[in-house]
Formats: C-alpha cells, sequence, structure tokens
C-alpha cells in the first residue's frame, strides 16, 4: 500500500469512528446521571457534583423536579463523578457514578443512574425493581 492509500485509510477509518462516537447507539454511548428531589413541604435540593475533570456547578432542584447530565465514561474505565447534596445544614456527599465500583455499577439502569433525595436520606432507584434502596441518611 502507497503512503497516500495508507493516509487515506488512515483519515477513514478515524472518521468512522468519530461518526460512531456521535451517537447514542454507539460502542461508547452516554451515560446518564439523574439527581431527583423528593423531600417533602415543597422543599428546594441543592446539588453540586463534579469529576476530576469537569465541574457540573451548584444546582437548585425543584420539588418533585431533577437535575441530569450526560457524559461517555473513560475507555480506561475510571471515570469518577461525585455529588453533594444538601439538606439545610446537612450535607450528604457520595459517588454518582464510578466505573471500577461494581456495587454501585450492578444497580446502573441501563446506562442511568438515578438518585433520589429524601427526607430522610439518600437512595438509588432500581428500576427492574421497581425500588428506591436506601444508600445513606443525613448525618
Amino acid at each position: 500500500m502507497n503512503r497516500s492509500a495508507a493516509a487515506f485509510a488512515t483519515v477513514a477509518l478515524w472518521v468512522s469512528l468519530a461518526a460512531a462516537a456521535n451517537t447514542d447507539a454507539s460502542w461508547w454511548a452516554y451515560t446518564h446521571v439523574h439527581v431527583v428531589n423528593e423531600f417533602g413541604g415543597g422543599r428546594v435540593l441543592t446539588v453540586h457534583c463534579k469529576s476530576r475533570d469537569d465541574n457540573m456547578g451548584t444546582h437548585w432542584v425543584g420539588p418533585n423536579s431533577e437535575y441530569e447530565w450526560r457524559f461517555r465514561p473513560s475507555i480506561f474505565g475510571n471515570t469518577l463523578f461525585w455529588c453533594h447534596v444538601w439538606k439545610g445544614g446537612s450535607q450528604i456527599v457520595y459517588d454518582a457514578y464510578y466505573a471500577d465500583d461494581d456495587k454501585l455499577y450492578d444497580r446502573v439502569y441501563m446506562d442511568n443512574s438515578y438518585w433520589v433525595v429524601k427526607d430522610d436520606g439518600l437512595y438509588l432507584r432500581q428500576f427492574w425493581k421497581g425500588v428506591d434502596v436506601f444508600w445513606r441518611p443525613w448525618p
């Protein structure tokens, strides 16, 4: 194969991979994280999530609403997002997504993590069981 044919093949491969990566049906699909406010009494939830590379900022989530973001996990399996949620002066800090945590990964549903914040603490929603699994109480 001559140089120009090799260069063309390389460019064609990269274009194909880039096109595949831009669709949710690709081998490198998006993962979604949801933080749901299920406080009683119409209280607003304050949430701040980040990773080593991305700071999602502080968000105020209204009653029965959610904050959601999406990302593509690292191909090295080391993606980590953690969040802080507040209830008055109390705070819960948790790993919202960690590819290397089997306990957490096994509870993710179709590339979606649903974290539910309630008056008594933090839950992880398991759609296939129809339950919210208690994760951590308020301090």
